[in-house]
């Protein structure tokens, strides 16, 4: 058996970071979804290389800018089999080391695939 990873952030375990870890873990306990708040739908948790993100629902009419990552497409496919894509993903940011075991990485990004044919940037390419 190895011995849990010591605290970087306090002795006691109240601090700021460690409660908001310990909500994650009592989700992760509940199901790995963050409730239902506002207009935003129940949405689950996905745990990538020690990473901790809300895959919230795909939506098509907000600009991007107002989007978690800016908008970005992502698909996660979670332990369980599920795969999800989201244009709309939170990261919460890096799980803390002495978090990870309780914590565990739950899916993995599945890489975008690359367009069949090239794109022109402009009539100017090949011309430098």
């Amino acid at each position: 058996m190895t011995a849990p990873t010591p605290r970087t952030c306090c002795k006691t375990g109240t601090c700021f970071t460690c409660e908001f870890w310990e909500e994650k873990v009592r989700r992760a306990e509940n199901g790995d979804t963050v409730p239902a708040l506002g207009r935003d739908a129940a949405a689950p948790v996905a745990r990538v290389n020690g990473w901790h993100y809300i895959v919230k629902p795909f939506d098509a009419t907000t600009p991007k800018q107002y989007l978690g990552l800016g908008g970005t497409v992502l698909t996660f496919r979670f332990t369980d089999g599920r795969q999800l894509t989201s244009n709309d993903v939170m990261c919460q940011g890096e799980i803390p080391a002495h978090f990870r075991d309780r914590l565990p990485d739950n899916a993995v990004i599945v890489p975008q695939s690359m367009p069949e044919t090239a794109f022109r940037f402009g009539s100017f390419e090949g011309l430098l």
